[in-house]
């Protein structure tokens, strides 16, 4: 479905490029050779390769540059020789032709750079920034159509001791086993952040408390296996609050979550505790 909505998308933003190509051949015809217009035919490559990527934007290149030679040929005489023509024809294509490679390039590592920048970088989760605004928009939804959220929060017992008796090198191994199986146990619409050093915390959008006590076990044997299976000593302390009507901010919401983990931990470690918030 999402992949359609994109074709959908960019089949839009080429039929745009190609119509704004068409204007400006128009444009170039009326005013003919006196107010050359050859730069303005980049701007629907510029905005097509931005938006739409490479393939896109050298089409509409091909697309500017037959306009240009169409509009030269019907703007009247004199024209030039036919090898000019078509030298000046495959320039323009070579230029455009570039300028959409370089756009999209341009585009994608801006793309990449962002979505790293929302990631932390030794588990893969998300870092805390991307997941505050994440919990802040399920806070606004929250409060517009009155549907439960549930906020999972995950303290690991003893990870000093794994640090110390393994190394810093196995303790990140271990950080990011922790994250892999939470990730593969959650469902799509499902988000983890690492939030501390040895500090997960999960988001489950329209999720009510019988449907977390559904997830969470799943989970928690998933984890404990994998511990046990790498002889790790690290058990996890685990709140669930389940938000029926939300409190004034989402950075309240998370801090109720992580002040009832930290309340596993004081009883004991080793635990889930489940809660609800009907403010």
């Amino acid at each position: 479905m999402r992949d359609d909505l994109q074709g959908q998308g960019r089949f839009i933003i080429l039929a745009i490029g190609l119509a704004s190509a068409a204007v400006v051949g128009i444009l170039d015809d009326l005013t003919g050779s006196h107010f050359p217009l050859t730069a303005i035919y980049l701007v629907p490559v510029y905005f097509v390769a931005w938006h739409a990527g490479a393939g896109a934007g050298l089409l509409v290149s091909f697309f500017c540059a037959a306009v240009w030679l169409v509009a030269g040929f019907y703007s009247g005489p004199p024209l030039p020789a036919f090898w000019i023509m078509l030298w000046q024809f495959l320039s323009l294509l070579a230029i455009a032709g570039a300028f959409a490679i370089i756009l999209a390039r341009l585009r994608k590592a801006q793309s990449r750079t962002q979505a790293l920048s929302l990631v932390d970088f030794l588990t893969g989760a998300l870092n805390s920034r991307a997941f505050y605004n994440l919990v802040e928009n399920e806070h606004r939804k929250s409060v517009r159509y009155q549907r439960p959220v549930t906020l999972v929060y995950i303290g690991l017992d003893n990870f000093k001791h794994v640090n110390s008796r393994f190394g810093h090198t196995v303790g990140d191994t271990l950080l990011r086993k922790v994250a892999r199986v939470m990730m593969k146990c959650l469902r799509a619409t499902d988000r983890i952040a690492r939030l501390g050093g040895d500090e997960f915390v999960v988001l489950l959008p329209e999720t009510d408390l019988e449907a977390a006590k559904i997830i969470l076990p799943k989970i928690r044997d998933r984890l404990a296996d994998e511990m046990e299976d790498n002889g790790w000593p690290v058990t996890f302390s685990v709140s669930v609050i389940t938000f029926f009507k939300v409190p004034p901010s989402a950075r309240a919401m998370i801090k109720m979550s992580e002040k009832l983990m930290w309340a596993v931990k004081k009883d004991g470690k080793n635990a889930v505790r489940y809660a609800s918030y009907n403010g």
